[in-house]
C-alpha cells in the first residue's frame, strides 16, 4: 500500500537538494524572505553570510584593510553560529 502525501497551503518544503529539507510554517508574504526564512530554520544563517564574505574577501588583496575587516566579521558570525541559536520573534 502507498501513501500520497500533499502540503497545506500555508506550509512549503524547502530543500537544498543533497542534504537538508525543511517544512516552513508562516512564511513571510514576500517570497524574497523565505531563502532567509530557511537559513534561519536550518541553523545556517550565520555560516551562510561568513561563506559568501569569505567570497568576497579571497577576491580582495591580501594586504587591503577590507579584507581584515571582512575576516573580523566572519568570525563574528561564526562564533554566533556556533553558540547560539536563533528564534523567531
Amino acid at each position: 500500500m502507498s501513501g500520497t502525501y500533499a502540503i497545506a497551503s500555508p506550509d512549503f518544503v524547502v530543500t537544498d537538494g543533497a542534504t537538508k529539507t525543511l517544512w516552513l510554517h508562516d512564511l513571510p508574504s514576500d517570497p524574497r524572505n523565505w531563502r532567509t526564512e530557511a537559513m534561519v530554520a536550518s541553523g545556517d544563517y550565520c555560516e551562510t553570510l561568513a561563506v559568501a564574505l569569505e567570497q568576497i574577501a579571497c577576491a580582495l588583496p591580501a594586504t587591503c584593510v577590507e579584507q581584515y575587516q571582512l575576516q573580523d566579521a566572519i568570525g563574528q558570525l561564526l562564533y554566533i553560529q556556533h553558540r547560539y541559536k536563533f528564534t523567531k520573534k
